[in-house]
């Protein structure tokens, strides 16, 4: 079993958008962080499923970074 790490962000209209960092268009809208986890698992079990079938290994994931950023405002 692999596990891969997913990054939530709130868009303007109010979606929810799920990503998996380093994973090539693994990412999904939902209206709810739940709604939007539940894409994103089958987006990603679709993509290393067709890697899988094409006899390609299951990448690493990039671990993403979060720093602050402080401004003078």
């Amino acid at each position: 079993m692999k596990t891969y790490m997913a990054v939530f962000d709130r868009e303007i209209d109010g979606r929810i958008i799920a990503s998996v960092p380093g994973i090539p268009g693994c990412h999904a809208y939902g209206r709810t962080p739940r709604a939007a986890l539940a894409k994103v698992r089958r987006a990603l079990e679709f993509y290393l499923e067709e890697l899988k079938r094409q006899g390609k290994p299951p990448p690493r994931q990039i671990k993403p970074v979060a720093l602050e950023i402080h401004i003078r405002a």
